[in-house]
């Protein structure tokens, strides 16, 4: 009896964290910094933070790409999707 007790709580809470790392999988991100490279063949933009890390964003629609300049600040908002980061959102900063 005690180890059906066991097996069943086990098993919800395995459940519970199945469902927490989709939520996580889901969640959108967002990359705030200079525009420091926009490759129109990939469709992506590179945003360097004010931490001086580069985050490569392909973005799902490349007509977004016309948003920025190099050298500009901006903004994509993306999720993470098979370890890509997919950007749904594209936006210049003002300065």
């Amino acid at each position: 009896m005690i180890m059906k007790k066991i097996f069943v709580a086990v098993l919800a809470l395995m459940i519970v964290l199945s469902l927490s790392l989709t939520a996580l999988a889901d969640e959108t991100l967002k990359v705030k910094g200079t525009v420091t490279k926009i490759d129109t063949a990939a469709g992506s933009v590179t945003i360097k933070t004010k931490d001086s890390v580069e985050v490569t964003v392909i973005m799902e629609d490349a007509d977004m790409l016309a948003k920025v300049k190099e050298g500009e600040k901006g903004e994509a908002k993306y999720v993470i999707k098979d370890g890509v980061n997919v950007g749904s959102k594209l936006r210049k900063l003002s300065e």
